[in-house]
Parts: structure tokens; C-alpha cells; sequence
């Protein structure tokens, strides 16, 4: 048995990563390994010391989290990863993975585990969400442009070919056509390559991280208000004034915003509002995403969120759809556990409604 001990105990010394023992009842660190120097800047033999500094450190958003946590932790009912925030004056705050283990042996409890810097992918994840944030509202936007492009020159050539009378031997007759139909082929190879980037993202396994809600959710809003703003539509959003933090996958939660906000703008006549509204309700996140658009008939609203829905209708600058992207919405929402629903009026608006609950510590702390 002490060649293991030992064993681990090498082990440990060798290890990049910080490694640590916790005796509850006695309230004392009894093992770190020296990875704590360089990780946290202290000092083994005298890590009880610095205990009480390095947890005055904690983002304050993160203590009532991790309090949650270690109650369940103590008690040997966690077995998940958890990531807290250590702040540094001046700098970036540095982000930390904790691989938790838990030991009751003759009365005496010890936690302990395994701490990871992941700064530097938190900070990589960041700009991978945030460069994916731009890609979808650059999609969204660009398909929307050009589909309404697209749909003008295909109703002007069909005009064209009703009501011109073409001369015998010309051959305008041939162009119209050729312009209808390479006008109707791009629109669907438009609306063909956004849903395919959709459809392919939503197939990938799901990433939930704990996240601040307002934070995430601000980078893509801001892109869908500029690009909405060169195309002269009229886009606002709130956030809430207090963090709240999810567990989230930001990537697929703001493709689904994405895909709501083009929407809406689909059936929203030029000069009228479009709004998104993120706000705390109790126990959960919800997200509004309003127009001031054409409605939706109360008959084709059971059938929105089913896949291919019959009740898919071609927007108002001649956008198609596939039937697929409120069914998608729908998936990756109840994915994270919540629901999505819809509120609309022929000729006053639609507003759809996306609820997530709160991280589960996040409302045990309230």
C-alpha cells in the first residue's frame, strides 16, 4: 500500500494541474501539490494561510455558486465539474475547472480533487462564440438581402413575361425566362445554404456552460442591430440591469435568436419595430423576441413547430422557408430544458417566447 501512496503522491508532485486534500472536520488543507505556486501564486507550506485571501479572490457572482456546490460536495452528492472565476487586479480574471472527489472513511470526511487553469481556452471559446455570433447574424442578414433581391426580379420577370407582348423572332421572351428562373434557383440556394449551417450546427452534441446571461447574449445582439440597421429596419434590444447567470450553449442558443429575430423581420412590413427583450422571471431566463408584423392566422399556429409544418407561408419580401427553422428552435430550446411559445394577432404582431430555467445553485441562492 505505500508503494501506491507514494505512487500517487509523485504523481501529484509531477502534475501540472493543482491537486488538493480538504479535512473538513479539522477545516485544514492537508495536501497540495506544488502546482498551487505557479496556478495561484502561494505557497504550499503555508496554503491554510492563504486560504482566506485566495477565496476573497472569488468573482462575487461566482461565491453564492460555489457555496451551493460545496454544501452538496461535503456531503458527497456532486460528481460533476464546476468552473469559478478568480479575480486579479489588472487583468483578465482567471477561470477554473475543479474535477470534485469525495471520501467518508470512519467518520472523517475529506474533499478534494483536481484544479485546472482554463483561462486561456475560456478566452478561445470566447472568440470561437463570439466570431460564430457574427457568422450566423452575417448569414441571417445576407440571406435576408438577397432573397428579397432575388424575389423582386423574379415577380418583375413574371410581370414582364404576362404582360409584354414579346416581337416575333425576339428573343426577350428566352431572357425573361432565363431571369425567372435563375432568380427563383439563387432564392433557393440562399435559404438552402442558411438552413444546411443551421441544421448541421444543431446536429452537434450540446455544450452547456454556466454563463452570465446579459454577457453572452450582448456581442450577438449588437451584430444583428447593425446589420439589421444597414438594411434600414428598425431593431432595439434589452438586457437585465442585474447579472443572471444559465447553463447555456451559447452557440445554439443565439442561432436560435438568430433565426426568431430573421423571422420576424420576414413579416414585418418596412418601418416597423422589431425587439428582443431578455429578462429574470422566477426561476428561469426568458427571452422575447417581438414584432409589430402581418400576425400569424390562430389557425396555422399549432402547427408552427412541427418539422415541414404546413403552415409555413412565404415572407413578405418573397423569402422562402423550408418549415424547418421553428422546429430546430424548438429542439435546441427544450434541449437546455425549457419551452418556447407563441403570441400572435392578424394585423397587430407576433411575439415569441423562449423560457430556460436558472443554473440550479443560481436558485437555491435566492
Amino acid at each position: 500500500m505505500t508503494d501506491f501512496a507514494d505512487f500517487f503522491v509523485d504523481q501529484a508532485a509531477a502534475s501540472s494541474h493543482v491537486q488538493f486534500i480538504y479535512d473538513v472536520a479539522a477545516d485544514r488543507v492537508t495536501f497540495v501539490n506544488e502546482a498551487y505556486e505557479k496556478a495561484l501564486n502561494g505557497r504550499c507550506a503555508h496554503v491554510n494561510e492563504e486560504l482566506p485571501a485566495l477565496l476573497a479572490r472569488l468573482h462575487p457572482d461566482d461565491r453564492a455558486y460555489l457555496i451551493h456546490y460545496c454544501k452538496l460536495w461535503v456531503r458527497g452528492q456532486v460528481s460533476d465539474e464546476i468552473e469559478v472565476r478568480l479575480q486579479q487586479p489588472g487583468q483578465p480574471d482567471q477561470w477554473f475547472c475543479l474535477t470534485p472527489h469525495h471520501q467518508a472513511t470512519n467518520g472523517r470526511v475529506l474533499i478534494g480533487g483536481v484544479l485546472r487553469d482554463i483561462s486561456v481556452a475560456k478566452r478561445h471559446q470566447q472568440n470561437a462564440d463570439n466570431f460564430s455570433s457574427r457568422k450566423n447574424a452575417a448569414l441571417e442578414i445576407l440571406s435576408h438581402d438577397l432573397s428579397g433581391a432575388f424575389g423582386i426580379v423574379q415577380q418583375v420577370a413574371q410581370y414582364l413575361t404576362e404582360e409584354v407582348t414579346v416581337p416575333a423572332n425576339s428573343r426577350v421572351g428566352d431572357m425573361l425566362r432565363v431571369l425567372e428562373n435563375t432568380s427563383r434557383s439563387s432564392l433557393k440556394m440562399i435559404r438552402d445554404l442558411v438552413n444546411m449551417e443551421f441544421l448541421s450546427s444543431a446536429n452537434t452534441d450540446l455544450k452547456r456552460d454556466r454563463v452570465e446571461v446579459g454577457t453572452v447574449l450582448r456581442a450577438p445582439l449588437d451584430e444583428l442591430q447593425r446589420g439589421q440597421g444597414t438594411l434600414g429596419h428598425a431593431f432595439e434590444y434589452s438586457l437585465p440591469t442585474e447579472p443572471l447567470y444559465v447553463n447555456l450553449d451559447v452557440n445554439k442558443i443565439t442561432q436560435v435568436l438568430a433565426n426568431l429575430v430573421s423571422n420576424a423581420f420576414k413579416f414585418t412590413p418596412d418601418g416597423k419595430r422589431v425587439a428582443v427583450a431578455v429578462e429574470p422571471c422566477p426561476g428561469c431566463v426568458r427571452i422575447r423576441v417581438i414584432d409589430e408584423g402581418i400576425g400569424i392566422p390562430a389557425a396555422l399556429q399549432p402547427q408552427l413547430f412541427e418539422r415541414f409544418t404546413k403552415a409555413r407561408r412565404q415572407g413578405l419580401r418573397g423569402e422562402q422557408t423550408t418549415g424547418l427553422g421553428l422546429a430546430l428552435c424548438k429542439f435546441i430550446v427544450e434541449w437546455h430544458g425549457g419551452t418556447i411559445s407563441v403570441d400572435s394577432a392578424e394585423g397587430v404582431g407576433t411575439t415569441f417566447t423562449v423560457e430556460i430555467p436558472q443554473a440550479e445553485s443560481e436558485i437555491a441562492a435566492l
